[in-house]
């Protein structure tokens, strides 16, 4: 059971510290016949003192003696249990002139409430009596009627209000522990919007307010809600009540909810379903990485590309593994759902969706992957620095397509290019004579492809055909008309483009976040490792999944091994020597430079400086 902790002690000392007695001048020297009424009563004769008090009220009316009387003739009836009629001359008494008499009547009116099975009325008689002190059997009189009542009542707002009122100003209670169980059963009692309402009215520290504050630090465990575990663990944590095993406890349960495991990082990945290609190239990325790293362990759920799902098993790793940081999801569904778990817990996420909302979706948000504006940016930037200014796209019209026209647009413009309008053409077009020749009667001579690889096997060929040739350097074939130059985002590169279309490819840009033949030490190692394990060519997003594990980990030896503290370090810049591009985040919590740029040269990518 929790103890009282009375801060009152304390300001002894100081002479406001106690309330005046509640006592009229009245009640030690009354009239005779008040003085008769009592002797009456003390000998027995209850109808005889009934008839002297009722017989001195209608001689004195309107005076503050006939209200002593009322008082002390309701008072004589509810204690022969008569409450029903004693609660008249209670409510008469309470507009007494006579303070003390009008005090002292709301006190028994609230008593016979309570005997009468109104605890909610009780209570409301009184709330206003908490801050005065009684004589000793009364002031028991108005614990026993507030703990009662608080027993009873189904206002539990209430009954904690009147409760913390006499903890902090109306004296020891006669019976702790019974103050300890009122409190824990009107706690059960509220609902969880009424309980933070009262974390806020009532008095830090005190013993309601500590009941309450663990109600609502038990609610936020259950609900994983970072924040209000945050509030309710710090107001324990300063509370007189620390020291109580029951609240220690409690505390340490919140402080390793919010640190998390440092031990035990989490993946969220499509592992079947749609995308589990992509998911499978993440898993292994992360599972080679753990190998090389030594740990932390990684466990991993499948969302199957489901937002419900999702938020099953985000919740699963967060509430039963602890994980310190989430890997994934893949994709901006997904993403979002895990974003309203992971931002409840204050668990940081890094994110597999190319979509520059991710952030969005919460403060603890990363964005591992370059979104496709990244990629233009870049492009278009290193195309300028080579002093070219014409710009031209050939995409196919669907959505990606028409986003990467919209996109590329715009980013020739921030550079200061010349944008000519884009030429589109159906998906899944097999003979692009005619898109190319439109693309040639403009006056731009730089040609984004956003399509895939595949397509773009195909498109590259026809400019060729047509007398415009991409170069590395050097003259032009004689048989060309004129010279263009081509950007590819990532999406339009593979491996076997080179060996498909490298003669009409040549000086190329292409933006590639990696480049599996890169000559990087880093690279080397990851390549062969991944090739000796999974028996082929690690592809893009297996280095993602390779790197996201290598930055937490690496974060996590720097001493970051808290939740908040791992999501301050990321958002701080912290990071790793990387195979991909990202090596760490800027402030917006995306990749902190941009994808590099590679140019084709002969059947290599040479990067672009």
């Amino acid at each position: 059971m929790l103890r009282i902790a009375l801060l009152c002690a304390a300001l002894t000392l100081l002479a406001s510290c106690a309330p005046k007695k509640v006592e009229s001048p009245l009640e030690t020297a009354p009239p005779a016949q008040i003085a008769r009424a009592r002797a009456l009563a003390s000998s027995g004769d209850i109808r005889g003192a009934q008839n002297a008090y009722e017989t001195f009220i209608i001689g004195h009316p309107g005076t503050a003696e006939a209200d002593l009387a009322r008082l002390e003739l309701g008072v004589l009836g509810s204690d022969i249990g008569r409450c029903q009629s004693a609660m008249a001359h209670f409510q008469q008494a309470q507009d007494s002139a006579d303070q003390a008499i009008a005090l002292r009547a709301s006190l028994y009116l609230g008593s016979c409430q309570l005997q009468l099975g109104d605890p909610e009325r009780a209570l409301q008689t009184i709330e206003p009596l908490a801050a005065e002190r009684f004589s000793s059997e009364e002031q028991a009189l108005l614990w026993d009627t507030a703990v009662v009542a608080a027993e009873q009542t189904t206002s539990a707002t209430l009954a904690l209000q009147v409760l913390d009122a006499l903890i902090e100003q109306g004296g020891d209670p006669p019976d702790p522990q019974r103050v300890d169980a009122a409190l824990a059963l009107l706690v059960q009692k509220l609902t969880i919007e009424e309980t933070a309402l009262l974390f806020d009215e009532l008095r830090a520290g005190a013993l309601p307010h500590v009941a309450v504050s663990m109600r609502l630090l038990l609610h936020a465990l259950d609900t994983q809600d970072a924040e209000s575990v945050v509030r309710a663990s710090d107001a324990l944590r300063v509370s007189d009540s620390i020291e109580n095993p029951e609240v220690t406890m409690l505390v340490a349960r919140a402080d390793e909810f919010l640190h998390g495991n440092p031990y035990v990082v989490g993946a969220l990945l499509p592992l079947s379903g749609r995308g589990r290609e992509v998911g499978r190239q993440l898993l292994q990325g992360m599972q080679l990485a753990a190998l090389d790293e030594g740990g932390p362990e990684l466990v991993v759920e499948d969302t199957a590309g489901d937002p419900s799902r999702t938020t099953a098993a985000v919740e699963s790793l967060i509430g039963n593994q602890r994980v310190v940081a989430v890997l994934g999801p893949v994709g901006s569904r997904t993403t979002e759902a895990a974003a309203a778990s992971t931002r409840r817990a204050g668990v940081p996420l890094l994110s597999f969706s190319a979509s520059e909302e991710t952030t969005s979706a919460g403060e603890q948000v990363f964005r591992f992957l370059y979104s496709p504006r990244d990629e233009l940016t870049a492009l278009v930037g290193k195309a300028r620095a080579r002093g070219l200014s014409r710009f031209v796209v050939l995409y196919p019209d669907h959505g990606y397509g028409r986003t990467m026209e919209r996109l590329f647009d715009q980013e020739v413009a921030a550079a200061g290019g010349i944008y000519c309008d884009g030429v589109a053409y159906p998906p899944g077009t097999k003979s692009f004579v005619d898109y190319v020749r439109t693309v040639l009667e403009t006056t731009c001579d730089v040609v984004l492809f956003a399509d895939v690889a595949d397509q773009v096997a195909l498109i590259a060929p026809t400019f060729a055909a047509e007398g415009a040739w991409s170069i590395a350097g050097g003259t032009l074939p004689e048989h060309a008309e004129r010279e263009v130059h081509f950007l590819l985002p990532s999406l339009s590169w593979s491996p076997k483009l080179v060996g498909r279309a490298q003669r009409y490819l040549q000086g190329a840009f292409i933006a590639l976040p990696f480049y599996a033949a890169s000559e990087a030490a880093l690279n080397q190692h990851f390549r062969t490792a991944y090739e000796t394990r999974y028996g082929r060519a690690p592809q893009m997003f297996a280095a993602y999944g390779y790197d996201a594990y290598r930055m937490i980990s690496a974060t996590l030896r720097q001493g970051n091994q808290t939740r908040q503290a791992l999501t301050d370090a990321l958002k701080n810049g912290s990071g790793v020597t990387p195979v991909t591009s990202v090596d760490s985040f800027s402030p917006e919590r995306a990749p902190a430079r941009p994808p590099r740029v590679y140019e084709v040269r002969g059947a290599l990518l040479q990067s672009v400086e």
